[in-house]
């Protein structure tokens, strides 16, 4: 009995043996059909590329995401990356430039490639082109060496050259006389360390006598001082000595005590 179910076992491993290698024989089978299949894609897409791309007519706008002619691309030559066509290209370069965004760089995301303002010169409006190289010139100075001429009907833009203590500048534009280092007018008898100062206290006085309007203070018509009446009556005398009345800032007489009433 025993050795007739250790025959029986042993056919049954060999059935079992046979049955895995036929599996593996299916899967590897499979796996070759889908080997080739992909090589042969494979083929096909690289044959594809290399009998068009060289000797394609036609391009690809990534803004307008619309198929071009060669001759309707753009070529930017600082980037490799990205391709446009000319309308697309001169509609950014005018967006930046109405910004007054200098440099004007590829559109392709985090590309910082600068586009040059010849190469878009046929494509975009003259007044524009002008107005991009006038940009470029600006962006190049730093902000502490650049400023306008301080006569209003004038504002030529000018170059400060700090290797040159040179103050006292006439504008080549229009020829008028103005500090470089105040950037205003020319101070007749004053050094700029005291034009600044009476600047300055100038705009500190302004400062007060549009509190005292705001408060309705009134001032001496005598020293100028302005006077706060804190309580009292409408009769005032001032530190100088000078009498006049709180509410029209008249010299004082006893017709004014009417002001008070009115």
């Amino acid at each position: 009995m025993a050795d007739i179910i250790s025959k029986v076992f042993d056919e049954n491993e060999d059935f079992r043996a046979l049955t895995v290698s036929d599996d593996e024989c299916a899967e590897e089978l499979q796996l070759q059909e889908v080997l080739a299949a992909s090589f042969y894609h494979l083929h096909m897409s690289s044959s594809t590329l290399i009998h068009e791309s060289p000797e394609s007519s036609q391009g690809y706008c990534e803004i307008c995401m619309d198929t071009k002619g060669k001759d309707e691309m753009f070529k930017l030559d600082n980037c490799s990356h990205h391709s446009f066509c000319s309308g697309c290209i001169g509609l950014h370069a005018q967006s930046k430039i109405q910004q007054n965004i200098f440099p004007v760089t590829c559109p392709g995301l985090r590309c910082r490639a600068i586009i040059e303002p010849e190469t878009c010169k046929s494509i975009i409006p003259e007044d524009v082109f002008a107005r991009w190289e006038e940009g470029l010139s600006e962006s190049s100075l730093l902000a502490c060496e650049k400023f306008y001429c301080p006569y209003k009907n004038c504002s030529e833009l000018l170059i400060y050259d700090h290797d040159e203590e040179i103050i006292e500048c006439i504008c080549p534009s229009c020829q008028r006389l103005f500090c470089a280092s105040c950037c205003v007018p020319w101070h007749t008898g004053l050094d700029c360390d005291k034009f600044q100062k009476e600047e300055k206290d100038k705009e500190e006085d302004l400062k007060v006598e549009e509190l005292a309007k705001n408060s309705k203070w009134m001032k001496c018509p005598h020293c100028k001082h302005i006077v706060q009446k804190a309580d009292g009556c409408i009769h005032i005398t001032c530190w100088c000595k000078y009498e006049f009345c709180y509410v029209c800032g008249g010299t004082w007489s006893e017709e004014h005590w009417s002001c008070q009433i009115s």
